[in-house]
This record gives structure tokens, C-alpha cells and sequence, in this order.
């Protein structure tokens, strides 16, 4: 013992005089003291003797053995009512242990009198700072406790210091332990076994009271003399260390390394509020800012724990497993004889409102120490893994166990522990032991939900840490897939749902985040918040099988499932789609290279080269079809689902592309997500996005008809009829506008009224005084708004409509939403999109050019203002002009392949409504690009346009000679239609033009008929008041009449009927064009070049007569059917004023019979 009990070299340097020496140490010396301070003063003398001379025997101070009898005896100084002349005496006791090891001058009562003494003074400690000398008030304790605890002892922290010191140097602890393992044999058994309890008693108390000393202000050298001293007392045990040992050790370990406590800011600061309210004042500050009721910070108990476990895990690791194995098996006699036994978990309350699972031994008291009530094994077993996991060998099993416990607790408490234990990001549990693993997987099928919901939370928490271990991650995936598609429980369903894309959207392509966890702050400096790391994992460690199983619940008949999934799902594709495929486009910004965007484009959007790479491949496999499940959902109409509605506008808007994104993002963005919606099985999805785009279209021009309306009436005198007229009809139109926005029973309100109806939402609306509300609606009722003034919009409406009620509010903000255009798609990603289908074209890559082109075809089918902007349609004149006027041959036949031509004029029809028309007050540029776009779409129709481009010129032309945006009489309308018009069928009627191809001719020159005719039927659909005028030369009949003429009867009836016209009439309009495509010439020109239709197959030239004549056959019928419904549309329309007269019943009668026939 005597080596055990060593001294160190850090001695006090108070060394009394050698003459002095001899006197002190005896029990005369002590007896002279004539008062309590006398006492304590001859104490500290003979405690400094003993402590200055290390060398000293006991037979060279004759008197040191009567002084050890004194200091012991019964009412004597170590039972002193006072605390001060106690805790001098055990330090002089102490040092005795030292001078007389390994055997102490004490009899074992003795002996257990002085640890009792000790276990009280060393509690002190606990209390007391080595700074201040005061009782603790931070870190986490309130302060009023320690200061009570403290009181007289509140000076004496270097004395407490002290006794750990020597337990820690001098290992003093051991005497008890030699105490525990044999007694004197001069006693009988049944005295034995009581001393031999008693003495384990005072050694539980002693570690106990040691490792709970250590606070978290305290210097470093605390915690370690306590590590130190406990160890001792556990490594002198030869054999097997006592159940009550270990649990007095495990309790702290169960505890954990973070806990929470009363925070001093919040004890202040309701003190402050308390008084100021006793004053009749008001609160010193507002209660939101009010500091939280409790912090966290480090456990100091725990890592001592954990220490001493380290230390001593070759002796302590076999009893621990033993213990925890008796434990969790139900070992009677281990249960009963420790702590240990609660092996359940007590839920409580957080300061923030949250249930957390709470240790039941580690219930942290108002000074933050901790109480000492019992233990929860599962939490202890999950500490084990982090301290020593080599510890839990044998545990595994005995855990997987209880998987199939009949009983719902233990099976729950076992499949989280194992939870917790094979998720752990610094343990290789479940990689040792895959077949429990294996085991904890099947209970993602229990019949209990709790275990399942359990489940879940496991398994999320296993990929976000372990998502190196692919095999066992592709496990969970397909665990967490089963439970999203078969589960039973909606809960359930919804948990993964919200775990899975959370910890999916979150995942980024490193294993750890550089963002720390988020921790309640502390409020004073002496608190300590330990740091953390988030760990995320790796985005591949999600299967594409998980992510469609989370698909698959946007087809549930819960309303709440089908939102969670969709908007998860859509923010995952932004981040890990969307937003890598153009990572390079946007570090380029809106002036990248033409280069990157191609690779871009080719890499997604060619098959071809797809199949070359293979991550895009498995990218596209994961996350490409992600749109076309958040289109699909446009199926739940608002009568179904008004809040998935609105939610679904929200993710188009803001998510799938948001507004951090460049323009030239966005546009190449767009190209990719319709390119994938295009493709053979999605076509569904592609229109139902279609019809949502429609219906805000629908929605805006609603809207700015209302606002018209509205300012309409308030143009009227008040009170007047026409006041009266002019207001309702405004509220006609509200009501329409309403019917297209979402329902109330879709805007989720916390201050909603539930008496509030649509009628009274929209009365107050339409009442509401302040006219910023219509000015800043006015401006997102066009398509072609800023996203500045949307972002204005969101900002002011909301403000300004809040004196009309909550439902009001809501309703003014999902009306914005629905109306104004996000990110998606808006005049600049239009813009950008024509932009990048030119440098395409230039870049030689037509396929790309075609694809920007049809992106925005795809879109000014519902915005057709998008393409009208000024910038907008001064690209496309310029695109057309470049197509049609300076390619190579090879580049021609790749825009007949790709049809740029066809697009681009296709785009100009739909979006020419929308142009502002050619004015008075134009400069030169823009009279120059409508004077060029007339010219390249008069070409179109009278010489090489396909018959779709043909139909297309002539919209394009009637847009542009009549704009929607210019109110002109009827008279100024019809002179300006016959003007362009008029010129143009006398052009298409003209016999080089308008007549059955001869069957030699080559198969381009056939088509042209089909070409003209295309144009003739859009003449007489956009100018019926030109196509009905009356014609010139020789004969009475009107242009229009003979190309009515020549489709029924020299088409439809196959009449060989003469026209009596001679080529003259028209050689002022076709020019040099007619004599290069006569009839007669075009097919001289073929015979003369060899006979190629002769050369050619017959197969193959019945081919293409049979599919001239069918196409000519179709466009004649068209050619009818638009005249008639033109001419009796339009002169309906126009009322009396219309000079228009409708076809004749006999030649409406004629054409339906024909049709009939045909």
C-alpha cells in the first residue's frame, strides 16, 4: 500500500522549524488549544508538519500515534460541531494516511469515520471556485444553491482542492477498497459482511460524491485528480469490481455529455420583470426577447465517467458487459442491487417547447450538479459506444434480443438504442454485426406505429452518417421505400416523407458541413456550449427507388401527403438536378459562352451522347422526372385541392427554377425541363403545365378587364345610373377574376374568419379606398412584368389590404401569386431564350436553336406579350431575315430538318397580336425591321414557305396591320386590310400559282399548291373584308370567289373549269416569280433535265402523289369551311356597319354536301 500511496513533488513549501517539530505532532500540542480558532490554527500547524516532511517515520515522532487516537475518538475534533475544525482535522488525517502506509493507525470503524467526513467535506468542492473563493452563480447553475451550500465554506475551495488532491495523489481511496475485499478474521462472519457492506457503502458515496464535485468552471487539474482517484480505487480490485461500483460510474455515462440547465440570464431577467411589476412599471424589455429558461452546456461529470472508464477498461469491460447483459435480460439479482434499474425514459419539456427523452439518472438540479436517481440502460448502452465500445461485444446480441419481445416497450427501446448504436457516425456496429442489423430492419414492418415512426427517424439518422457504407445504406433505402408505399399510418408515411426529402435536400457531395449544429446560445461567459458539427451525407447514398416511393404518395387521398411530397421532391431537384447541370452557365452569367451552354444542352438533352455519360444518365434517372410529377399534380383542380394549387404555383414559380439564377440559367434551364417533358410517356404532364399557364393567363387578362372596369365606374358621377351600371359590371368581372384565383377554402389563414364567404372577401375588395392596392395589381396583370414588380407586389400588398381582415389578406396574396410570373418563365428568360436560339444557329448547332425556339413557342401559347417585347421582336425580324436570306445550302437543309423557319414564324403569328403595330411615330430602325419582316413573310406565302410557315405569315400579317393595342374605326380597319391583302390573293390566285400540280412535276413544285392554298384559308380566316372585295380584269369575280372556285370545284368536284384569265392580269403582283414557276416552265425545266420523275420509282412516286393531293384535298376544304365562318363571324361582329355579306345558302348548302360526299 505503501507504494500506492506515494507523495508527488508538489509539496507546500510551509515548513515549520525542526525543534518546533516534535511538539506539534503530539497529542499534548492539540489539547492546549483554548478556542476554536486556537484549534484550528494547532490543526493547520500539524497538517503542515506532516506535509513538509515527506521522509517522516512514525517511530521519530513518539507522540504522532496518541495525536492520530485524539483526532478520531468520539466528540472529539473530527466530530466537531464546527465545519472548519472538521475539515482541519481530516486534512491532518489524510496526511497520517500517508505516514503510516500501508497500514493506517486506525481501527476500521475508525477508518470509516473519516471517509464519512470526507465524502461531506469533498461535496463542498462542487460549490466553490478556485477565482473567486464564492459560491458558483454561472456556467449554468443558478447560483443560489451553491452560495447556501457554500456559506461558511465559501473560502475554503483550496482546503477541498486539497483533499482530492491527496485522494488523487496519494490514492488513499484504497484502504476502503482493501476494506471491501477482506476483514480482520477476529470478527464473526455476520459482523464481517455488515463491515464489509458498510465500507462498499462509503467507497459508492466517496466515487459518487468525487466525480460529482468536478463543475464545469472548475480548472482542468480538478477533473483530473478525480479521474485519477477513482481509478485507483477500481484498479485494486483483483477480481471481479461490485455491480455498485459500476453503477455509481454508468450513472453519469447514462447522463450524457451535453445537458441542460437553468439559465442565470433567465433567473435575472424574471426577477427584473417580477419587480418592475410590483413598481407598476412597465417590463424592462418585451417578452420575445426574453432569454431562454434553460442552456446548454458540457456535462464535466460524464467526461470524468468516461475517462475513468477508458483508464480502466481492462479491468472494468467484462463487469460492465456482465452488468448490462443482467440488465437487459432481467437478472433479478442485478436489478435489485444497483441503481441501474429504470429502464425507461422520462420525456420533458425543454425551454423550447419540445418533448426530449430525459435520462431518469441524470436529472440536473437548479446548481447543476447532478441527482443521483436511478439510471435508463439504453441511454448508458449508447454511451458505451462512444467511451469504450469494445465494452458492448456481448450487448449487441443481447439487445437484438428484445426486437421480438412480445411486449410493445422493450421492443421499442431496443429497436432505438440499436438505432441510435448502428447510426452512429464513430462506430462500425452495424458493419460487425449484420445479421442483428438485419434484424432491426424487419421492424420497419411492426404492427406497432411507435416502433415504426421509430424506425424511420433510425434510418434517416443511418444514411445521414453512414453513408460510406453502401451495402447497408441500400438496405435502408429499400426499408424507408416499404414504408412509404405500404405503411398503414398516415403519420408514418408523413414522418418519412419529411425525413427523407429534408436530409435529401440538404445532402451535398462532401461528408461534412462546415455549418454548426444550432445550439441555444448562453447568456453568460462562464457557460460553455460545446461545439458541433452538422454531418450531411452524400446525395448518391439516396436510390432512385426511394425517391419514387416518395413519388408515389403524390397520388395519395390525403391532401397533406400530396403537398409534403411534391414540394419536397421539387426543392430536390433544384439543388441536386437543376442547379448542378448549370453550375458552369451561371459562373458564365448571362454572357457565357455560347460553348458551355451547347455542352450544357448536348450532355441532357441528345440521346445520343447521353448514353456516353454516365452520371448524367443516373442523375436523370434520380431526379429528370421530378417535373413531370409537379406538373401532373396541376390535376388536382381547385375544387379538389386548393392548397396543393397554390402550392404547386409557389414551386414553379420559386423552386424548379428560382430567381437566383441568371437569365441565361433560367432560359437553358427551361430548355431542359420541357425538352424532358417532350419526351414519349410524358405527354400528360407537358399539358397539364400547358393548362396551368393557361389559366393565369386567363387570370391576367381578367384582372386588367376588372381594373379597366373599376376605373370606369369611378370615372362616372357618383350616385348616377350610370354609375350604378358601370360599378356592377366591375363586380361582374371581380367575380370572374375570382373563379380564377384560389377559393378561400384553399388560403390557410391562423386569423381567417371562419363566417368570412367569397361575396364579402370580394366587396371589400372591391370598396378598399387605397388605390395602390389596383396600381400595384395593374402592373403584374401583364405578362411582361418585371420581377421587381413582383417582388413589390408580395411586399405592399398585404400591407395595404390588412385593414380588410385576415381572409382579405390571404386572399389579395395567393390573387398575386397566381398572377404574377415567377422565375420560370418571364419576358427575360423569353428574351434570353430567342437570344440563345441566334448564337446557337450562328454556333452552326440547329438542334439547340430549335430547342430555344420551342421553348418559346411552348409559352407565348398562353403569353403570347412575352415575344412582343421590343428587344424580343427586333431578334426574331433579325433570326428570320439570317434564315431565310444567308445560309449555305447544308445549313438550309438543317433548318428544314429542324423547321427554325416554321418555328420562328409560328412565333411571330402568336405573338404579332401582341406587338404595338407600326406607327407615325417610329424611327427609322423599327420602321426598317416591320418593313423587313413584311417583306420575308410575303415571300413565305407567295414562293417557298411550307404550307404551315404560309398560314403562319398571313396571322403574322393581319397582327401586325390590325394590333390588338390600336382601336381603330371600322373604316380605317377594312382600307388598311385591303391594302395589304388585297395585293397578296390577287398574288396566290394567279394561275402560275393556283393549279393542280401535273403528276411529272417534282415533288417540291407539288407541294407549293398545298403552300398557297394554306395562305388563301388564313386570308380569307384574318382579312375576310379583302378576300370578299371585288376583283379586276376581264371578269367579275372577286380573288377571293376564284380561289373558292378553284377548291371546290377543280379540286373537291374535279371540274376541269377555265378561269378565262389570261397571265397578264396578275404580272403586276407576281413579276419574274410567275414566269419561274409556271406550270408549263417548271415542268419543261424537269424533262429537260433528264426526266427525273421518270428515273424515279413508281412506288416512290405514288407516294408522293398520293400525299400532295390529300394534303391538297384537305387545305381546299379549309380553304371553304374559313371563308364561311369568317365572313359570318366577322359581319356579326361588326353589326350593321359591316359591308360583309354572308355566302349564300346555295353555296353553303354545295360545300357541306361536298364535304358530306367526300
Amino acid at each position: 500500500m505503501h507504494n500506492t500511496m506515494s507523495r508527488t513533488t508538489g509539496r507546500k513549501s510551509r515548513r515549520p522549524s525542526q525543534q518546533e517539530s516534535v511538539p506539534i505532532l503530539s497529542a499534548a500540542y492539540l489539547k492546549n488549544a483554548k478556542s476554536k480558532k486556537d484549534i484550528i490554527s494547532r490543526l493547520s500547524a500539524i497538517t503542515n508538519a506532516l506535509e513538509s516532511d515527506p521522509e517522516l517515520d512514525p517511530s521519530d515522532a513518539p507522540g504522532l500515534a496518541s495525536l492520530s487516537t485524539l483526532l478520531v475518538q468520539p466528540d472529539s475534533f473530527l466530530h466537531h460541531k464546527d465545519s472548519d475544525v472538521r475539515l482541519h482535522t481530516l486534512l491532518a488525517c489524510m496526511e497520517l494516511f500517508y505516514v503510516y502506509a500501508p497500514e493506517p493507525p486506525w481501527d476500521e470503524e475508525e477508518i470509516l469515520n473519516i471517509f464519512r467526513v470526507m465524502v461531506r467535506m469533498l461535496g463542498n468542492l462542487g460549490h466553490t471556485l478556485e477565482s473567486s473563493g464564492s459560491g458558483v452563480d454561472g456556467g449554468g447553475t443558478s447560483g443560489n444553491s451553491a452560495e447556501t451550500s457554500c456559506g461558511e465554506n465559501s473560502n475554503n475551495y483550496e482546503h477541498y482542492f486539497r483533499i482530492l488532491e491527496l485522494l488523487s495523489e496519494v490514492k488513499i481511496g484504497v484502504v476502503l477498497v482493501e476494506l471491501v475485499r477482506s476483514t480482520p478474521t477476529d470478527l464473526d462472519p455476520s459482523a464481517e459482511d455488515e463491515l464489509r457492506q458498510e465500507a462498499l457503502e462509503i467507497l459508492c458515496d466517496l466515487i459518487r460524491t468525487i466525480i460529482t464535485c468536478v463543475h464545469v468552471d472548475h480548472p482542468p487539474e480538478v477533473a483530473a485528480h478525480a479521474e485519477v482517484a477513482v481509478a485507483a480505487c477500481i484498479e485494486e480490485f483483483d477480481g471481479s469490481v461490485p455491480v455498485q461500483v459500476l453503477d455509481e460510474i454508468l450513472v453519469f455515462v447514462g447522463a450524457g455529455p451535453i445537458q441542460w440547465v437553468t439559465n442565470p440570464a433567465a433567473v435575472r431577467a424574471a426577477a427584473a420583470v417580477a419587480l418592475a411589476k410590483k413598481k407598476r412599471q412597465p417590463p424592462p424589455f418585451p417578452q420575445s426577447e426574453m432569454p431562454p429558461a434553460q442552456i446548454q452546456q458540457t456535462n464535466p461529470q460524464y467526461l470524468v465517467a468516461a475517462k475513468i472508464i477508458r483508464r480502466t477498461e481492462d479491468k472494468i469491460s467484462s463487469p460492465i458487459a456482465a452488468l448490462l447483459n443482467g440488465l437487459l435480460g432481467g437478472d433479478t439479482d442485478v436489478v435489485t442491487s444497483i441503481s441501474v434499474v429504470d429502464l425507461t425514459e422520462t420525456t420533458t419539456t425543454d425551454a423550447r417547447g419540445k418533448t426530449v427523452s430525459t435520462p431518469s439518472a441524470a436529472a440536473v438540479t437548479s446548481t447543476g450538479q447532478v441527482a443521483h436517481t436511478g439510471a435508463d440502460v439504453w441511454s448508458i448502452t449508447y454511451e458505451l459506444h462512444r467511451i469504450a465500445p469494445q465494452i458492448l461485444t456481448t450487448v449487441i446480441g443481447t439487445v437484438a434480443s428484445s426486437l421480438v419481445y412480445p411486449e410493445v416497450g422493450p421492443r421499442w427501446r431496443a429497436t432505438k438504442l440499436l438505432g441510435r448504436l448502428f447510426a452512429a457516425r464513430s462506430s462500425s456496429i452495424a458493419v460487425k454485426f449484420r445479421i442483428c442489423f438485419s434484424q432491426w430492419l424487419r421492424r420497419s414492418a411492426d404492427t406497432e406505429q411507435k416502433i415504426r415512426e421509430t424506425m424511420v427517424k433510425g434510418l434517416v439518422s443511418f444514411l445521414t452518417n453512414k453513408s460510406h457504407e453502401t451495402d447497408l445504406c441500400q438496405d435502408v433505402n429499400e426499408s424507408l421505400a416499404t414504408i412509404l408505399t405500404k405503411d398503414p399510418s398516415l403519420d408514418v408515411r408523413l414522418l418519412a416523407i419529411r425525413q427523407v426529402c429534408e436530409l435529401a435536400h440538404n445532402a451535398t457531395n462532401d461528408a461534412i458541413s462546415d455549418t454548426a449544429a444550432t445550439t441555444p446560445s448562453a447568456t453568460t461567459s462562464n457557460t460553455t456550449t460545446p461545439p458541433s458539427r452538422t454531418y450531411t451525407p452524400d446525395i448518391s447514398v439516396f436510390s432512385a427507388e426511394l425517391l419514387l416511393a416518395v413519388a408515389n404518395r403524390v397520388s395519395s387521398k390525403n391532401k397533406t401527403e400530396r403537398r409534403d411530397a411534391i414540394t419536397g421532391l421539387a426543392q430536390i431537384f433544384h439543388k441536386h438536378y437543376i442547379r448542378k447541370i448549370l453550375r458552369h452557365v451561371q459562373d458564365g452569367g448571362d454572357d457565357c459562352d455560347i460553348e458551355v451552354i451547347l455542352r450544357v444542352l448536348h450532355e441532357h438533352c441528345s440521346e445520343e451522347q447521353t448514353k456516353n455519360y454516365k452520371f448524367v444518365v443516373e442523375a436523370e434517372e434520380k431526379f429528370g422526372w421530378i417535373p413531370q410529377k409537379v406538373f401532373e399534380c396541376v390535376y388536382f383542380s381547385d375544387a379538389t385541392d386548393p392548397e396543393l394549387r397554390n402550392r404547386i404555383y409557389q414551386i414553379v414559380d420559386d423552386v424548379l427554377l428560382d430567381g437566383g439564377l441568371t437569365a441565361t440559367s433560367r432560359a437553358v434551364g427551361l430548355a431542359i425541363i420541357l425538352h424532358g417533358l417532350k419526351k414519349k410517356g410524358k405527354e400528360n404532364a407537358f399539358k397539364w403545365m400547358c393548362a396551368l399557364f393557361s389559366q393565369r393567363s386567363q387570370l391576367q387578362r381578367a384582372l386588367g378587364l376588372y381594373l379597366d372596369a373599376r376605373v370606369k365606374a369611378k370615372g362616372c358621377e357618383a350616385g348616377s345610373a350610370e354609375a350604378f351600371t358601370a360599378d356592377a359590371e366591375a363586380m361582374e368581372k371581380l367575380e370572374v377574376v375570382a373563379s380564377l384565383s384560389s377559393p378561400l377554402v384553399g388560403i390557410s389563414s391562423s386569423n381567417s374568419d371562419s363566417t368570412a364567404d367569397m361575396s364579402s372577401v370580394l366587396k371589400r375588395f372591391h370598396t378598399a379606398k387605397d388605390k395602390h392596392i389596383f396600381r400595384i395589381l395593374s402592373t403584374i396583370a401583364s405578362p411582361t412584368h418585371s420581377p421587381s414588380a413582383r417582388k413589390r407586389a408580395f411586399d405592399e400588398l398585404p400591407k395595404r389590404t390588412k385593414g380588410m381582415g385576415a381572409v382579405s389578406v390571404a386572399w389579395t396574396k395567393a390573387l398575386a401569386r397566381r398572377c404574377s410570373m415567377g422565375a420560370f418563365v418571364n419576358f427575360e428568360s423569353i428574351e434570353h431564350c430567342i437570344i440563345l436560339a441566334q448564337e446557337s444557329f450562328e454556333a452552326n448547332d440547329c438542334k439547340v436553336s430549335s430547342l430555344f425556339l420551342t421553348c418559346v413557342k411552348t409559352m407565348i401559347a398562353s403569353f403570347p406579350a412575352l415575344a412582343a417585347t421590343k428587344e424580343s421582336f427586333k431578334n426574331l425580324v433579325e433570326f428570320l431575315e439570317v434564315v431565310r436570306t444567308d445560309v449555305t445550302p447544308e445549313a438550309k437543309k438543317e433548318l428544314e430538318e429542324y423547321g427554325i423557319v416554321t418555328l420562328i414564324s409560328d412565333i411571330l403569328a402568336k405573338s404579332a397580336s401582341s406587338m404595338p403595330g407600326k406607327g407615325n411615330g417610329d424611327d427609322e430602325e423599327t420602321i426598317s425591321i416591320y418593313e423587313t419582316l413584311r417583306s420575308q413573310l410575303l415571300r413565305l406565302c407567295k414562293n417557298d414557305g411550307t404550307p404551315e410557315q404560309a398560314r403562319n405569315s398571313v396571322h403574322a400579317l393581319s397582327s401586325l396591320v390590325n394590333p390588338v393595342s390600336q382601336h381603330l374605326s371600322l373604316p380605317s380597319r377594312v382600307k388598311k386590310e385591303k391594302k395589304e391583302f388585297e395585293p397578296l390573293l390577287k398574288a396566290l390566285v394567279a394561275p402560275s400559282r393556283l393549279a393542280v400540280p401535273d403528276d411529272s412535276m417534282a415533288s417540291k413544285q407539288k407541294s407549293k399548291i398545298v403552300s398557297v392554298l394554306s395562305a388563301i384559308a388564313a386570308v380569307a380566316e384574318c382579312a375576310p373584308y379583302a378576300f370578299n372585295s371585288t376583283g379586276e380584269g376581264k371578269t367579275p369575280l372577286c380573288w377571293g370567289e376564284r380561289a373558292i372556285d378553284f377548291s371546290l370545284n377543280a379540286v373537291l368536284l374535279g371540274k376541269n373549269t377555265s378561269s378565262n384569265l389570261s397571265n397578264e392580269e396578275y404580272s403586276s403582283d407576281s413579276g419574274s416569280e410567275s414566269e419561274k414557276e409556271s406550270p408549263a416552265k417548271g415542268r419543261r425545266s424537269s424533262t429537260a433535265r433528264g426526266n427525273k420523275a421518270a428515273v424515279a420509282s413508281s412506288k416512290e412516286n405514288d407516294k408522293v402523289n398520293i400525299s400532295v393531293h390529300c394534303r391538297m384535298i384537305c387545305a381546299s376544304i379549309e380553304v371553304l369551311i374559313c371563308h364561311i365562318r369568317a365572313t359570318i363571324v366577322r359581319a356579326k361582329a361588326d353589326g350593321a356597319k359591316s359591308e360583309l355579306e354572308a355566302p349564300s345558302t346555295e353555296h353553303v348548302a354545295k360545300v357541306f354536301k361536298t364535304l358530306i360526299d367526300i
